[in-house]
């Protein structure tokens, strides 16, 4: 059984000031490994779980060059690490070497040695101290993601321009159903990580991608069925929620754009972004559409999919007078159903000369 539905508890300005006291502490330990830090703040007047949701933020305000402090650690491990040093000279002598080695200065090898891991790398502000609303923000959008990535279904409403939104969740092949109601206020429904059965995890990442872009809108509804590690809940989130600006990056559509220029390199009549199609309350987004051998086709790229939202998505196409309609889907995260020549799927990447010759075969 599904618990009632409740809003969750999001930081705001009213927690400006404890949030300070943390980063003091932090800012403090500056250079110091996140050890020192939590232990500082262990015992302290502020409760464990406001320590960790603030901790968290920072780490991922602050946690950028997670692959370059790996090479750097795994770089003086292999250098100093070996037999045992049982003198003081063998182990100057040693880390002396490996310092010389890699143009560093030896009295950091030791704290370099162990830098990858989260609790032993140090505590830096690369943009300095944080403002206690920032910090806040950063929590939130943890917080929302945590969600998403446990969620079964997720149904976001919309009253203002949701293209922008809508185009990013298509390009990360979220499985989504869109639809409008009379009062123009845009519904997406979009299916949770647990709800398929593969990766589940590349699925909860794409997701919570669209944690950031709510800040854009002034209004809107968040609903998630999810469960978040003691069984089945319900939340609800909208506005007021304090969030950081949303990025435009985000918006990059690597695989459409590479596609496209692909079907420029064939000298193929493209259309990108064509006019959505609306039937009934129910609205489509293609990516693309071709027109070859006089015919224009309708192209959308599906990430995930199953049987149901496939099949779904073909009646819609055609329930709209646009029959001429390719669905392209990864074939390993396709579902098992009888094959439909306007379902095309294709092994690791999707290439234009096969998706044209694809289409030319079609009736």
């Amino acid at each position: 059984m599904t618990a009632p539905a409740g809003s969750p508890h999001l930081l705001g300005e009213h927690d400006a000031a404890w949030i300070d006291r943390i980063v003091d502490v932090a800012v403090a330990c500056t250079g110091l490994p996140w050890r020192t830090l939590r232990e500082r703040l262990e015992h302290g007047e502020i409760s464990a779980s406001r320590v960790a949701v603030v901790l968290a933020a920072l780490r991922l305000a602050t946690g950028g060059g997670a692959a370059d402090r790996a090479r750097i650690a795994r770089q003086v491990r292999g250098l100093v690490l070996g037999a045992p040093a049982l003198d003081e000279a063998a182990r100057a002598a040693r880390i002396g070497a490996a310092a010389e080695q890699l143009g560093l200065d030896a009295r950091g090898i030791e704290e370099l040695m162990w830098v990858d891991l989260a609790n032993e790398r140090p505590v830096v502000f690369p943009r300095g101290r944080p403002a206690a609303l920032d910090v806040a923000a950063q929590a939130n959008l943890d917080r929302i993601q945590r969600a998403l990535r446990r969620a079964r279904r997720v149904r976001l409403r919309l009253w203002s321009d949701a293209h922008d939104l809508i185009r990013m969740i298509r390009s990360r092949g979220l499985v989504t159903t869109v639809t409008r109601t009379s009062g123009g206020v845009t519904v997406l429904d979009i299916l949770g990580p647990l709800a398929l059965f593969h990766d589940t995890g590349v699925y909860g990442r794409a997701l919570g991608a669209i944690a950031p872009l709510l800040a854009d809108h002034a209004r809107f509804e968040l609903e998630l069925a999810c469960d978040l590690g003691y069984g089945p809940t319900r939340m609800q989130i909208a506005p007021p929620v304090l969030l950081p600006p949303a990025s435009v990056d985000r918006l990059a559509r690597s695989q459409v754009a590479r596609l496209a220029r692909a079907f420029d390199r064939l000298d193929i009549d493209l259309e990108r972004d064509p006019r959505p199609l609306a039937y009934g309350v129910d609205v489509l987004y293609p990516e693309l559409a071709v027109r070859t051998r006089g015919r224009r086709w309708l192209v959308e790229l599906l990430g995930f999919a199953t049987a149901e939202h496939l099949a779904s998505r073909l009646a819609l196409y055609r329930a709209a007078g646009a029959g001429d309609v390719v669905l392209c889907v990864p074939a390993r995260r396709a579902p098992k159903v009888p094959d439909d020549p306007h379902v095309f799927r294709f092994e690791r990447r999707l290439e234009a000369t096969a998706l044209v010759a694809h289409i030319e075969r079609l009736p």
